[in-house]
Protein backbone atom coordinates (compact mmCIF):
# COMPACT_ATOMS: atom_id res chain seq x y z
CA UNK A 1 0.00 0.00 0.00
CA UNK A 2 1.36 3.08 -1.01
CA UNK A 3 2.05 6.32 1.56
CA UNK A 4 -0.39 9.29 0.97
CA UNK A 5 0.72 11.25 3.64
CA UNK A 6 3.72 11.69 5.91
CA UNK A 7 4.13 12.60 9.37
CA UNK A 8 6.61 15.86 9.22
CA UNK A 9 7.70 17.69 12.39
CA UNK A 10 9.57 21.39 12.25
CA UNK A 11 11.21 22.92 15.01
CA UNK A 12 12.10 26.80 15.58
CA UNK A 13 15.81 27.73 15.59
CA UNK A 14 17.46 31.01 16.22
CA UNK A 15 20.57 32.02 14.90
CA UNK A 16 22.90 34.85 15.00
CA UNK A 17 25.21 36.16 12.29
CA UNK A 18 27.47 39.05 11.53
CA UNK A 19 28.24 40.73 8.49
CA UNK A 20 32.09 41.88 7.82
CA UNK A 21 31.52 45.19 6.88
CA UNK A 22 32.21 48.68 8.97
CA UNK A 23 28.94 48.92 8.73
CA UNK A 24 28.14 46.27 10.51
CA UNK A 25 31.10 46.38 13.06
CA UNK A 26 30.60 44.92 16.27
CA UNK A 27 26.65 43.71 15.35
CA UNK A 28 25.01 40.74 15.18
CA UNK A 29 21.55 39.43 14.41
CA UNK A 30 19.14 37.15 15.66
CA UNK A 31 17.17 35.51 13.77
CA UNK A 32 14.67 32.25 13.52
CA UNK A 33 14.37 30.22 11.13
CA UNK A 34 12.21 26.51 10.66
CA UNK A 35 14.15 23.13 10.07
CA UNK A 36 11.83 20.19 8.94
CA UNK A 37 11.56 16.63 8.52
CA UNK A 38 13.73 15.97 11.14
CA UNK A 39 14.16 11.86 12.22
CA UNK A 40 14.42 12.71 16.31
CA UNK A 41 14.87 16.14 18.57
CA UNK A 42 18.38 14.82 19.52
CA UNK A 43 20.07 15.43 16.03
CA UNK A 44 19.09 18.85 16.77
CA UNK A 45 22.31 20.02 18.81
CA UNK A 46 23.84 23.65 19.27
CA UNK A 47 25.40 24.44 15.67
CA UNK A 48 24.39 20.94 14.39
CA UNK A 49 24.75 20.45 10.60
CA UNK A 50 21.10 20.10 10.29
CA UNK A 51 20.57 23.55 12.14
CA UNK A 52 22.78 25.10 10.31
CA UNK A 53 22.05 24.72 6.78
CA UNK A 54 18.51 25.24 7.97
CA UNK A 55 19.78 29.06 9.10
CA UNK A 56 21.64 29.40 6.07
CA UNK A 57 18.89 28.63 3.73
CA UNK A 58 16.96 31.36 5.43
CA UNK A 59 19.51 34.08 5.72
CA UNK A 60 20.65 33.24 1.74
CA UNK A 61 16.79 33.77 1.10
CA UNK A 62 17.16 37.63 2.01
CA UNK A 63 21.17 38.34 1.43
CA UNK A 64 22.28 36.59 -1.50
CA UNK A 65 20.15 38.48 -4.13
CA UNK A 66 21.92 41.69 -2.82
CA UNK A 67 25.86 39.94 -2.84
CA UNK A 68 25.91 40.13 0.71
CA UNK A 69 28.71 38.25 3.11
CA UNK A 70 27.90 37.16 6.08
CA UNK A 71 29.79 34.59 8.85
CA UNK A 72 27.16 32.32 10.55
CA UNK A 73 28.36 32.52 14.14
CA UNK A 74 25.57 29.88 16.35
CA UNK A 75 22.52 27.94 15.99
CA UNK A 76 20.26 26.64 18.59
CA UNK A 77 17.32 25.22 19.15
CA UNK A 78 13.92 27.29 20.06
CA UNK A 79 12.91 25.80 22.95
CA UNK A 80 12.82 26.46 26.27
CA UNK A 81 13.97 24.53 29.61
CA UNK A 82 9.74 23.35 29.70
CA UNK A 83 9.78 22.12 26.22
CA UNK A 84 7.43 25.54 25.08
CA UNK A 85 8.61 26.82 22.15
CA UNK A 86 9.92 30.63 21.79
CA UNK A 87 10.63 33.04 19.07
CA UNK A 88 13.39 35.38 18.17
CA UNK A 89 11.35 37.94 19.53
CA UNK A 90 11.78 36.36 22.91
CA UNK A 91 15.78 36.89 22.90
CA UNK A 92 15.66 40.52 21.40
CA UNK A 93 13.32 41.57 23.69
CA UNK A 94 15.96 40.12 26.80
CA UNK A 95 18.49 41.88 24.86
CA UNK A 96 16.71 45.11 24.95
CA UNK A 97 15.82 44.67 28.73
CA UNK A 98 19.34 44.32 29.46
CA UNK A 99 20.02 47.24 27.87
CA UNK A 100 21.92 46.36 24.69
CA UNK A 101 21.58 48.72 21.90
CA UNK A 102 19.85 48.51 18.65
CA UNK A 103 21.33 50.78 15.81
CA UNK A 104 17.83 50.83 13.98
CA UNK A 105 18.48 54.20 12.81
CA UNK A 106 21.97 53.32 10.84
CA UNK A 107 20.37 49.95 9.66
CA UNK A 108 17.30 52.11 8.03
CA UNK A 109 15.51 50.59 11.28
CA UNK A 110 16.21 47.23 10.97
CA UNK A 111 15.13 46.14 14.23
CA UNK A 112 17.24 42.63 14.49
CA UNK A 113 20.46 43.92 15.06
CA UNK A 114 22.04 44.23 18.54
CA UNK A 115 25.77 45.68 19.50
CA UNK A 116 26.98 43.03 21.83
CA UNK A 117 29.28 40.08 21.54
CA UNK A 118 28.22 36.60 20.49
CA UNK A 119 28.52 35.52 24.47
CA UNK A 120 25.83 37.72 25.31
CA UNK A 121 23.69 37.02 23.10
CA UNK A 122 24.30 33.13 23.71
CA UNK A 123 23.05 34.09 27.66
CA UNK A 124 20.28 35.92 26.37
CA UNK A 125 19.51 32.75 24.76
CA UNK A 126 19.74 30.11 28.15
CA UNK A 127 17.94 33.45 29.72
CA UNK A 128 14.89 32.50 27.29
CA UNK A 129 15.41 28.97 27.67
CA UNK A 130 14.87 29.54 31.44
CA UNK A 131 12.23 31.85 31.53
CA UNK A 132 14.37 34.82 32.92
CA UNK A 133 13.39 38.55 31.38
CA UNK A 134 16.72 39.81 30.98
CA UNK A 135 20.05 38.76 31.50
CA UNK A 136 20.58 39.20 35.23
CA UNK A 137 17.64 37.39 37.32
CA UNK A 138 17.69 40.43 39.55
CA UNK A 139 17.19 42.70 36.75
CA UNK A 140 13.79 44.47 36.08
CA UNK A 141 12.23 44.99 32.92
CA UNK A 142 12.49 48.39 31.77
CA UNK A 143 8.87 47.47 29.57
CA UNK A 144 6.54 48.77 32.39
CA UNK A 145 3.03 49.77 30.88
CA UNK A 146 2.28 53.45 32.75
CA UNK A 147 -0.40 53.57 35.25
CA UNK A 148 -2.49 56.41 34.35
CA UNK A 149 -5.16 57.17 37.60
CA UNK A 150 -8.56 58.84 36.39
CA UNK A 151 -9.38 61.83 38.29
CA UNK A 152 -11.37 60.40 41.41
CA UNK A 153 -8.67 57.89 42.13
CA UNK A 154 -5.92 61.29 41.92
CA UNK A 155 -8.39 62.75 44.22
CA UNK A 156 -8.62 59.48 46.66
CA UNK A 157 -4.64 59.03 46.89
CA UNK A 158 -4.04 62.60 47.56
CA UNK A 159 -6.32 62.44 50.14
CA UNK A 160 -4.63 59.33 51.86
CA UNK A 161 -1.52 60.69 51.35
CA UNK A 162 -2.64 63.90 53.30
CA UNK A 163 -4.00 61.37 55.95
CA UNK A 164 -0.81 59.67 56.57
CA UNK A 165 1.38 62.95 56.63
CA UNK A 166 -0.60 64.83 59.42
CA UNK A 167 -0.83 61.69 61.33
CA UNK A 168 3.08 60.90 60.93
CA UNK A 169 3.44 64.99 62.29
CA UNK A 170 1.09 64.20 65.19
CA UNK A 171 2.99 61.25 65.63
CA UNK A 172 0.27 59.45 65.43
CA UNK A 173 1.72 55.76 64.59
CA UNK A 174 -1.85 54.57 63.74
CA UNK A 175 -2.84 56.93 61.47
CA UNK A 176 -5.32 55.16 59.22
CA UNK A 177 -7.91 55.87 55.89
CA UNK A 178 -10.65 53.57 54.95
CA UNK A 179 -11.90 53.99 50.93
CA UNK A 180 -15.48 53.55 50.95
CA UNK A 181 -15.11 52.98 47.03
CA UNK A 182 -17.55 51.45 44.23
CA UNK A 183 -16.74 48.14 42.87
CA UNK A 184 -14.17 48.85 39.94
CA UNK A 185 -12.53 52.10 41.52
CA UNK A 186 -9.49 50.80 41.29
CA UNK A 187 -8.58 50.49 45.23
CA UNK A 188 -6.12 47.78 44.30
CA UNK A 189 -4.18 50.05 42.37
Amino acid sequence: MKKIFEQTFSYKLIYVFGIPMDSHKGLLKIGEATVSDVKGVELLSDNSEILNIAAKERIDSYTKTAGIRYELFYTTLAIDNKGVAFRDNDVHNVLKRSGIQQPKKDLNGATEWFKCDLETVKRAIIAVKEGRSSLNPEEKSDEKTPIIFRPEQKEAITLTLKQFRKGKEEKNENAQMLWNAKMRFGKTL
